[in-house]
């Protein structure tokens, strides 16, 4: 049998027995500074614990118009014509909005401040509006509709791809549609021909360079114009051979 006396001689921690040990003043000092310090931060703790506080945070609630954040204002500009009045966003970092016209609201006002007249709407485009030559109504769809499903095709298959990204809702929009349309139109005429089943287009590259003339509608392809940067309407991107050409 392994004996007790044994057993203890194996003992890692060993005690030093208290008639080895001496107090000391410096001891003593650092003990009782020790205790007063652990009762203050326990009593601190207690007290934070017991104590009831309120906190404020603000937080911006998602808006009806997708990650834009509803503002009201109104301002008066006696010597503006409602027509060319319209409004720019920009934020810190950097990203700017041009032309926001779609939720402004606009009436004609006197000398005086005071409104003179019903809400002030683009309409549609007069005949008499024009840019260099006289708009035709034979001209009315020449340009080709991008989209999602065939941006990335399209802007691969031509050489140059000039697309038009616009707002219905934008009153320059509207002002560029007859004459882009026209434009498109002549370049399809005379650079393609039409067979029962396709177009044809004819590839000259001393001559036409291959141009196509394509329209993005943004308030449709909401993620197609985001993915381009699309700030403001009417924007004119130019694409050679895929690549946005800046």
């Amino acid at each position: 049998m392994v004996s007790t006396q044994k057993l203890k001689s194996v003992d890692f921690y060993r005690k030093i027995p208290r008639d080895l040990t001496e107090a000391s003043l410096s001891g003593a000092g650092l003990s009782i500074i020790a205790a007063f310090s652990i009762i203050f931060l326990f009593g601190m703790e207690l007290n934070n614990y017991l104590t009831v506080s309120t906190s404020t945070s603000v937080v911006v609630d998602k808006s009806s118009d997708g990650e834009f954040l509803s503002i009201d204002f109104n301002i008066s500009f006696p010597a503006l014509s409602c027509e060319f009045a319209s409004v720019d966003v920009s934020d810190v970092l950097g990203t700017n909005r041009l032309n926001i016209t779609k939720t402004i609201h606009k009436y004609p006002i006197d000398s005086n401040l005071k409104p003179s007249g019903s809400e002030f709407h683009p309409g549609p485009i007069s005949s008499d509006i024009k840019h260099d030559d006289e708009v035709d109504e034979e001209y009315a769809e020449g340009s080709i509709s991008l989209g999602d499903r065939n941006f990335d095709r399209i802007r691969h298959n031509h050489p140059i791809l000039v697309v038009n990204f616009y707002a219905p809702w934008c009153y320059w929009s509207n002002r560029l549609k007859p004459s882009w349309e026209k434009a498109a139109k002549i370049i399809r005429e005379r650079f393609c021909q039409k067979s029962d089943t396709k177009l044809i287009f004819r590839y000259d590259p001393a001559v036409d360079g291959r141009i196509l003339l394509g329209k993005v509608d943004c308030t449709e392809e909401i993620d197609l114009c985001r993915r381009h940067h699309i700030q403001g309407y009417p924007s004119i991107r130019i694409f050679r051979k895929g690549s946005d050409v800046r």
